[in-house]
C-alpha cells in the first residue's frame, strides 16, 4: 500500500512539474543565496558590503555611495559602529543631493548619535531630504517618493499633510516600491 502510495505522488508531481514547461534561463530571478561572482562585487561593493571598495567610490558623482558607506560603519552589528564616521559620510551624500543620506544625518543629529544633539539641524535636514526626495520623485524614483511621502506624513521638518502623503506614498507603490504599498494599504 505504501509503495503505491508513492508511486501516485511521485506521477502527480512529474505530471504537475510538467505545466511549468522549459521557462528560459533569463526569465528567472538571480540565485539570491549564491556568491556573487568578483566582478559583480566590484562593480557594486556597497550592495556586497565591501568597505574599502564602497568607500572609495564616495565621490562627488556618486552620493548614493557615500551613503552606503554612512549605513556600513552606522549599522554592522558592532564590529565597526562609529556613527561620528558615518555622519561624515551621510553629510557628503547629503551635499550631493541625495536625500537619503540627508535623512539619516538628521536622525544622526536628531538622536545626537556620533555627532551632538541638535534638534534644530536635523529638522533643516529633514526639510532638505524632503526636498531632495520630492525632485526625486518628480524624475520617477519611486524610493524618492517613498521617503518624501513618509517624511510629509510624519512631519519631520515639514506641516504634515496625510493627503498629499498618500498620494506620494501611492506614487512609490505604483513605481514598484513594496513598502510604500504595504504604508498605503494600512488604515
Amino acid at each position: 500500500m505504501q509503495y503505491a502510495w508513492g508511486t501516485g505522488v511521485a506521477a502527480l508531481l512529474l505530471a504537475g512539474c510538467t505545466q511549468f514547461g522549459n521557462i528560459p534561463q533569463s526569465t528567472l530571478p538571480r540565485d539570491v543565496h549564491a556568491v556573487p561572482e568578483q566582478g559583480e562585487v566590484a562593480e557594486h561593493p556597497c550592495r556586497y558590503g565591501d568597505v574599502v571598495r564602497c568607500v572609495a567610490k564616495c565621490t562627488p558623482d556618486d552620493p548614493q555611495a557615500c551613503n552606503a558607506a554612512g549605513v556600513m560603519f552606522e549599522f554592522d552589528d558592532g564590529e565597526r559602529t562609529e556613527p561620528g564616521l558615518a555622519s561624515t559620510f551621510y553629510e557628503r551624500s547629503c551635499d550631493g543631493n541625495y536625500a537619503q543620506g540627508c535623512n539619516n544625518l538628521a536622525w544622526l543629529y536628531l538622536r545626537g548619535r556620533g555627532v551632538p544633539k541638535d534638534q534644530p539641524h536635523a529638522m533643516l535636514l529633514f526639510m532638505t531630504a524632503f526636498d531632495a526626495a520630492k525632485l526625486a520623485c518628480a524624475r520617477g524614483d519611486a524610493s524618492g517618493c517613498l521617503l518624501a511621502g513618509e517624511i510629509l506624513y510624519e512631519g519631520r521638518g515639514v506641516a504634515p499633510d496625510e493627503g498629499q502623503a498618500l498620494a506620494l506614498l501611492q506614487r512609490a507603490c505604483d513605481g514598484g516600491e513594496p513598502r510604500a504599498c504595504d504604508l498605503v494599504a494600512t488604515p
